[in-house]
């Protein structure tokens, strides 16, 4: 499979990964705001994890026409043809070295901040997903925590029903049934 071939197929999987997001989200987001009655946390980490995924979709995408573009319009063919060795030059010789015209350098700077362009891109995406992995983890112990204290709360209250039901049951009912015992005689 040549480079190409390989980038391209590379392109068309970002562009249709981060289409499919884009479009998940667009969903998700829809589905929300037709809900009612929704607690305020809940509705600022789902807000928030709809929007970096959304913007995460966008850069995917963003980054697969990139790629793709740097190898459909054939400036990676060119900087190829730049960097192939010419067989009569020396590399003992620096004198015999080909050197690059303006263009050629203009050309070559133009090329590394395409690409610099495109490594930036894939950071911000890595760091927006950590991010998102960070949230969501958050927002996950938050409720567990909250879980929690609920179970507590009612474990304890159950505690405090069966030790009065214990209690009653070894005077004999009696105080439940508000029957005081009769003296005897």
């Amino acid at each position: 499979m040549t480079p190409a071939t390989t980038a391209l197929l590379l392109a068309g999987t970002l562009l249709l990964f981060g289409g499919v997001t884009v479009w998940f989200q667009l969903r998700a987001r829809r589905k929300f705001r037709a809900r009612t009655l929704v607690p305020s946390d809940e509705a600022a980490y789902f807000g928030r994890r709809t929007r970096i995924r959304l913007i995460n979709g966008v850069l995917l995408s963003t980054i697969g026409l990139l790629i793709g573009g740097a190898y459909l319009t054939g400036l990676e063919r060119r900087a190829d043809d730049l960097g192939e060795h010419k067989p009569e030059a020396h590399l003992d010789d620096p004198a015999a070295k080909p050197q690059m015209d303006a263009d050629q350098k203009l050309f070559v700077r133009a090329w590394a901040a395409y690409w610099i362009v495109v490594l930036v891109l894939v950071f911000v995406v890595l760091a927006l997903a950590f991010r998102d992995a960070w949230a969501t983890r958050a927002y996950a112990m938050k409720q567990f925590a909250h879980i929690r204290e609920e179970h507590e709360v009612k474990l304890r209250r159950d505690l405090a029903v069966y030790r009065q039901h214990r209690a009653n049951a070894s005077d004999g009912g009696n105080r439940m049934s508000g029957h005081l015992p009769e003296e005897e005689g």
